[in-house]
């Protein structure tokens, strides 16, 4: 009976970790290093392959001044090469931006470390998604975004986690900049709050604050590429918390 128990729990544990493992066209990793240094070209003959369709897309729509990124095209839980991708693209960022932190290295030096570390989907979800509302937040202004709904249900999401990381990865822009608002007493800046919420996406068909985020598991991302990872709630949770109680507390003031 134990041995059988045994044997159950290896079957289910492997099924977990295939369901986790990231499986990408290994073409993802010389696209990337391609478009960021030929002036982010799309349209070389070596790449194009349909497991790169949708990455174009959306490097395409990050070029547009006014783009569609929260659309449901944007918004649905991506491919593994996409998520690769968009990983490795931000790698080379954050390489390009060093400002002396650390050693800086050479394009494909980052390429092949980020390549032998990547982190499990859930923190590439996290980079993903943090690139999607980071792009929201510096374009739109003023924000424009009323008419959507982000309905967490129809994004192939697979459980409350991934949900999660959508939702609060919005609020790390969108949240920061609602508390940044609201908080503001000189001058009290409570209606620039107010016009930012009304404009602001809805989730589920509810505004962010008076939304019920889902309990779900934690997990280590980076957020800082000169420090350990740390834990997703910790660093993304209080932009949620923060733009709830100061909205809140304007709206009281309100009334």
């Amino acid at each position: 009976m134990q041995k059988t128990i045994f044997i159950l729990f290896l079957l289910a544990s492997s099924l977990v970790n295939a369901q986790n493992k990231i499986v990408y066209n290994e073409i993802v990793p010389d696209f990337i290093l391609s478009y960021w240094e030929n002036n982010k070209d799309l349209n070389s003959e070596k790449f194009q392959e349909e497991d790169l369709d949708q990455l174009k897309l959306l490097l395409q729509e990050f070029t547009k001044k006014e783009n569609n990124v929260t659309s449901k095209q944007f918004l649905k839980k991506p491919s593994d090469n996409t998520l690769v991708a968009y990983y490795l693209k931000t790698k080379l960022q954050w390489n390009a931006f060093n400002l002396g932190q650390t050693k800086k290295l050479s394009n494909e030096q980052v390429i092949s470390k980020t390549i032998k570390n990547l982190p499990e989907r859930n923190e590439l979800l996290g980079f993903y998604y943090k690139g999607i509302f980071i792009d929201v937040l510096n374009k739109q202004k003023p924000i424009n975004l009323a008419d959507v709904n982000i309905n967490l249900e129809e994004l192939n999401l697979e459980n409350n986690t991934e949900k999660a990381i959508v939702f609060l990865s919005a609020m790390r822009s969108l949240g920061h900049q609602v508390n940044s608002f609201a908080s503001a007493r000189f001058p009290n800046n409570c209606y620039r709050a107010e016009q930012y919420v009304e404009n602001m996406p809805k989730f589920n068909g509810l505004t962010f604050y008076e939304f019920e985020l889902p309990e779900f598991e934690d997990f280590l991302i980076e957020v800082d590429k000169t420090k350990p990872k740390m834990s997703f709630k910790k660093r993304y949770l209080p932009e949620f918390e923060n733009a709830k109680f100061s909205y809140n507390r304007c709206l009281l003031q309100k009334n």
